[in-house]
């Protein structure tokens, strides 16, 4: 189903990250954390867009973009706030499965940390007495919603630790064996943790995965 909406914050999270803060003008819309839509912009180009914000806001959806080359990069440099488009969806089976009590454990990488982030900003909101690890590998030195993640880690809300995912993997190796296990990131990224998961003898076949395809 497609929704209009318009444009009203653009955000650069580090140089070629951009986060687009929509208004929707249907309250129809509705999307379980972790889900992503398709964008599209108002030359017509399409692109799938992970949404960053909780579900509680279904209004004022954030939506979290590392710029790529090709049309929907060109697309992006021109877009403006105020500019108005349509949303499809909500897609994708990234989400926290019902009936299971266990701890959550997420990794991700990169622009990976968004549909992460959507998620725990639920779990908080509801109340989810769920323990919650967030292992993050940023791209460079660029610390994605770290203004989010390094107050509730302090606070003793979730813990969130970021760095190479493999050293990560195997710090927390007793932590994972008892959670619910979530990878988010491009292809590259999750090759390298579903090895590190193999290596400490973890069943990736019973892990919750969100490709973003090539690293672009």
């Amino acid at each position: 189903m497609a929704f209009p909406g318009t444009v009203t914050e653009i955000e650069h999270l580090a140089p070629d990250v951009v986060q687009l803060t929509v208004s929707l003008h249907d309250e129809g819309f509705r999307f379980l954390p972790g889900q992503w839509v398709n964008f599209r912009f108002p030359e017509g180009v399409s692109r799938a867009y992970t949404i960053a914000s909780a579900p509680e806001r279904p209004q004022a959806v954030q939506l979290c973009i590392r710029r790529g080359p090709g049309r929907g990069g060109a697309a992006l440099n021109e877009l403006q706030a105020g500019a108005a488009i349509t949303v499809e969806g909500p897609h994708g089976q990234f989400v926290l499965p019902d009936g299971d009590t266990r701890p959550v454990a997420f990794l991700a990488g990169d622009t990976g940390i968004a549909p992460v982030r959507s998620i725990v900003l639920h779990m908080l909101a509801t109340d989810d007495p769920r323990k919650i690890v967030v292992l993050y590998e940023p791209d460079r030195k660029y610390i994605l919603y770290a203004a989010d993640f390094d107050p509730l880690a302090r606070s003793g809300k979730i813990t969130h630790v970021s760095g190479p995912i493999e050293p990560l993997i195997e710090r927390y190796r007793a932590a994972l064996s008892e959670s619910v296990v979530m990878a988010a990131g491009f292809d590259p990224f999750l090759e390298r943790a579903a090895s590190a998961l193999q290596r400490i003898g973890f069943d990736t076949s019973k892990v919750i995965s969100e490709s973003f395809g090539p690293q672009p």
